[in-house]
């Protein structure tokens, strides 16, 4: 960081970095990693959820294949939207205040889809439960690592990373328990209860939690760094200093902070009009700040590199289920022989008309196994994180993925189609944390939320496109999707090499014109 001579002579004057890395690390960081990790543990239960509730309650609806598909996209497209609004409502109201907020009508939303006995009730509240949880998915990644020391900033969005691959591990274990329970109660036919209205319920109750243990922490101190205001900054990391160190506030040696004063006399020339003028007018400073140099290359770069990522994560990575299922019914029906994904794509599921909700202890235990093959994945990126740059490692996993999901083509079993999927899934979901990091790393904190919503906008984008791509061409011309993704993950390993180290953007030429703007501000 290039900051005036003036600031660096005083021995009580630190930069944001060198501020919070000697307050220690410790039990604050300890609790906030915990909260954080029930917190996305909860985001990948509700994105992942639908692949065990709707089979379940297809009977009870009589929801039509349409109406199935309905609930899925709704999730996802109001995941899509709400992205912006939650990180421009992050950068100017602060990233603490926005997941408590959703969390908690996230909670209220999947209560009542639970309880509800209406099938285009159970699709709007899907929509507002993708809608909503857009903002923990994208936020709480960004919040933790702001808590960090920047040597452990990358570890703890790849520790976070683990939790989200550990719900998807863990979910279809607790469906396995819960779905099977009989259990059916109804009242005057305006609220009904059954086994997967009861997991919906249990799905709500850690949200629940998760909600008043926020409030526990304190909002993150380099948003207020980057709102011009060190001295509600110094006040956090006072505290940080007292839980981890055990010292006397008093003692800790920050007395200033190098803050960044455009963005701190910015917001006291618009302060004087009206509220929504001044929230509007950041926006738009937010924004043109992504889209103007020197952040528009960053901007389109990761945004590319995102899209690439959930295209095949959501695409082909949601058809290898229905892949195991048809490996297995292929084998069932034609023992010792072998298949081709040819033949596999035109073979229908047992039981598609069927009213009974049935569990196959096959597909199940593959779910498993990729989602373990992908716990162990990322938490060997953890322990690698502080050797290996995200930016390598993200275009490593991201080739990998190209490779594995190109072989898909010519498994010929169901043991094949196994080992290729944990390869995939696991380097497919490794790399999305390591792009979130690379997001953290790269984007200033005046403009870290917005950066980070836009970003993931840009791959639940990539995400609905590659659903269309394979419903329209996995039954008639199952090679091109595959290879599609393929394709898609080598060209988005080939961009990470373009990736820019952390610091550059304050190294450009425009950084160094504007190094003036920097101020020393004092806690008094």
């Amino acid at each position: 960081m290039n900051v005036p001579k003036f600031c660096r002579d005083n021995k009580e004057s630190f930069s944001f970095d060198e501020a919070i890395t000697l307050t220690g690390y410790g039990k604050f960081q300890y609790e906030a990693a915990a909260i954080c990790c029930l917190s996305i543990v909860i985001v990948g239960f509700q994105n992942d959820i639908s692949s065990y509730i709707f089979p379940s309650a297809k009977c009870e609806l009589n929801l039509t294949s349409f109406e199935l598909g309905l609930l899925n996209v709704a999730f996802l497209g109001g995941g899509t939207i709400s992205c912006f609004l939650w990180g421009l409502l992050a950068d100017n109201k602060g990233r603490k205040k926005v997941i408590i907020f959703t969390h908690f009508c996230n909670a209220l939303v999947t209560i009542m889809s639970a309880l509800n006995t209406h099938t285009t009730f159970l699709v709007i509240c899907r929509f507002i439960n993708g809608f909503l949880t857009g903002a923990p998915g994208s936020l709480t990644y960004a919040y933790l690592a702001e808590f960090q020391p920047p040597k452990y900033r990358f570890r703890s969005v790849c520790f976070l990373g683990l939790f989200f691959i550990g719900s998807w591990l863990l979910l279809p274990i607790i469906a396995y328990v819960i779905l099977p329970l009989n259990i059916n109660y109804s009242f005057k036919d305006i609220i009904k209860l059954s086994p997967w209205r009861f997991f919906l319920l249990l799905i709500a109750l850690p949200e629940i939690v998760v909600t008043f243990w926020f409030t526990r922490l304190p909002e993150s101190p380099k948003y207020h760094t980057g709102r011009g205001n060190p001295k509600e900054a110094l006040k956090i990391l006072h505290k940080m200093y007292f839980i981890n160190t055990g010292n006397s506030p008093d003692s800790f040696p920050v007395k200033y902070i190098i803050c960044e004063g455009d963005s701190h006399r910015r917001h006291n020339t618009i302060v004087s009009r009206g509220k929504t003028y001044r929230v509007l007018k950041e926006v738009g400073d937010h924004l043109k700040q992504l889209f103007q140099k020197p952040l528009l290359w960053r901007t389109f770069l990761i945004s590319s590199i995102m899209f690439s990522n959930m295209f095949g994560l959501f695409g082909l990575g949601l058809w290898l289920p229905e892949l195991f299922i048809k490996f297995e019914r292929y084998q069932t029906l034609y023992p010792n022989t072998t298949a081709s994904i040819e033949l596999l794509s035109n073979l229908p599921l047992d039981g598609e008309n069927s009213s009974e909700t049935s569990f196959d202890t096959s597909v199940i235990m593959s779910t498993v196994a990729t989602g373990t093959a992908a716990l162990i994945f990322n938490g060997v990126s953890c322990l690698l994180s502080t050797r290996i740059s995200s930016k390598t490692m993200t275009s490593a996993l991201s080739l990998a993925a190209g490779v594995s999901a190109g072989a898909i083509y010519w498994l010929t079993s169901s043991t094949q189609n196994l080992v290729v999927a944990c390869i995939f899934q696991a380097t497919m979901l490794t790399a999305n944390m390591c792009i979130t990091s690379l997001i953290v790393e790269l984007f200033p904190s005046t403009v870290g939320g917005i950066a980070v919503c836009t970003v993931i906008c840009a791959g639940r984008i990539g995400a609905a496109i590659s659903n269309l791509v394979f419903a329209y061409l996995v039954d008639k011309r199952c090679e091109l999707p595959i290879f599609i993704v393929a394709a898609v993950e080598i060209v988005c390993g080939i961009l990470c090499f373009f990736v820019p180290k952390p610091g550059d953007c304050l190294n450009d030429e425009k950084e160094e014109k504007n190094a003036e703007k920097f101020t020393r501000v004092s806690i008094w």
